[in-house]
């Protein structure tokens, strides 16, 4: 028999809906308050949560993350008044089960309760034994690998994980931090408490304190009630900064205050609030190292910093690329109902393994989902159904160097014909430098600009001013 958590701030429409689910064969239990809800499911596991999308103390993209913490495999289904199509997909792509709208249709949420997908959950839990698992086996499996270097991941996770460390998580865009920063949270003896993660990126000067640390009813124009932030809400649990060198200077000093404190204080107020919060972070940039260009103080950094753990790129994990490329068709497959699972082409197969991915595991996940579409009838994948961005700029590795390799020479030619002037020296400098970076970064012209510290923009103005390739 399944267990149903129902949080809505009305209590009518918890007895109601408890009412009808007991009536058809369910264990109900209603909150109308999200830290309560939160409680409850410490206690008891409950197979589904229906919660108004828009809480009180909590919008549902913040009480989601909550429950995820606190008990991760629990199906979520989410309601509300007036339905925003933004939020559906928002909300489904994340994980949760439905969005059904206000007022409830009984046959409708039967229907959803009964469906496929709560079958197979029934069947998962009836033999659960989560706390058993490896933490190998809890490493999202599409970042799993058999090269040195992912091996070498694992093995600091492994030694982290369990700890109360902060941990700074450094990796390029789509190289999978979150994944690794949930892992983190679910092998540490925070497991049970919530995990909120937060882009940084998305908060505005203006707001980012009354997001992170709450604010009183008053405070600022706008602020009619009283507002929980991300810290309180994740106490004892783990907070996620994501993106975290987008966060401005005061917020900075705020954060810093909390880490060494353990105490926050709610935008206009006056009363501190002890807070247990492990912080993971994440960045694509080298924060030390660029403090004076980001404007990262350097104190946080050795605050959040007690462990940095190095996210390779996926060019740089080598042979896993095949393994990945292989789980994600085999669940692609799955999802869009292919009975046989497809073959990739030679010329196909031969474009992927050279393509640089600049996106990482993310970019490869999305160009074997959009392959999945374009299936020939003989059931394989071929060139034609990669993404245009593999198929037009990508040449063979090897190609691409020796035409970068005479390119360069032709740009040593340009600046030897030119006068030895001061400016003509300061240009070859220049060019001698952009040359070795290049080389450096496997010509990746994304991250040579990244190691010049110039816009992308800039780095092709100069190759095409040196008569360099581009």
């Amino acid at each position: 028999m399944k267990n149903i958590l129902v949080v809505d701030n009305q209590i009518s429409f918890c007895n109601l809906l408890k009412k009808f689910l007991t009536k058809i064969g369910y264990l109900v239990e209603t909150s109308t308050q999200a830290p309560h809800a939160i409680q409850l499911m410490k206690e008891t596991f409950f197979h589904v949560v229906i919660c108004d999308y828009r809480l009180p103390n909590a919008d549902g993209n913040v009480f989601f993350e909550m429950i995820k913490g606190v008990s991760p495999d629990s199906a979520v289904i989410f309601t509300s008044n007036q339905i925003n199509l933004k939020n559906v997909v928002e909300m489904i792509r994340e994980g949760a089960s439905g969005y059904l709208s206000k007022p409830i249709n009984p046959d409708e949420l039967v229907e959803v309760l009964e469906g496929d997908h709560f079958k197979k959950q029934k069947e998962k839990f009836s033999s659960k034994n989560i706390d058993k698992k490896t933490h190998a086996d809890k490493l999202p499996e599409y970042l799993v690998g058999n090269s040195k270097i992912a091996k070498e991941v694992q093995y600091n996770l492994d030694k982290v994980g369990p700890t109360d460390y902060s941990v700074i998580i450094e990796g390029d865009t789509g190289t999978g931090k979150e994944s690794y920063a949930r892992l983190i949270h679910q092998i540490s003896d925070r497991r049970n408490k919530p995990f909120i993660a937060v882009d940084c990126g998305c908060l505005s000067k203006e707001l980012a304190g009354s997001e992170l640390f709450g604010h009183e009813k008053g405070a600022f124009t706008g602020a009619v009630s009283h507002k929980t932030g991300f810290f309180e809400m994740a106490n004892g649990g783990t907070v996620f900064l994501d993106e975290i060198s987008n966060l401005s200077s005061d917020i900075q000093m705020a954060l810093l205050r909390a880490l060494q404190e353990k105490v926050i204080r709610k935008v206009g107020g006056t009363k501190e609030i002890t807070i247990d919060v492990r912080i993971i972070s994440a960045t694509n940039e080298d924060l030390l190292a660029k403090s004076e260009t980001l404007g990262f103080r350097e104190d946080l950094f050795y605050r959040l910093s007690e462990f940095v753990l190095k996210v390779p790129t996926l060019k740089e994990r080598g042979k896993d690329l095949l393994q990945f490329i292989d789980f994600f068709l085999e669940k692609t497959s799955k999802e869009l109902g292919i009975r046989e699972l497809p073959k990739f082409t030679d010329e196909a197969m031969d474009l992927l393994q050279a393509y640089h991915w600049p996106g990482n595991i993310r970019e490869l996940k999305n160009a074997i989902r959009r392959a999945c579409l374009f299936i020939n009838k003989d059931n394989q994948i071929t060139a034609a159904s990669l993404p245009d961005r593999i198929q037009k700029s990508l040449q063979p590795m090897s190609i691409v160097h020796e035409i970068l390799d005479s390119t360069i020479h032709m740009g040593e030619r340009f600046y030897s014909e030119q006068k030895r002037d001061l400016k003509s020296v300061a240009l070859m400098a220049e060019s001698e430098k952009i040359k070795e970076v290049l080389k450096d970064v496997k010509y990746n012209k994304t991250k040579a600009a990244q190691k010049l510290n110039i816009h992308r923009k800039t780095l092709y103005s100069k190759l095409k001013t040196m008569n360099i390739a581009y």
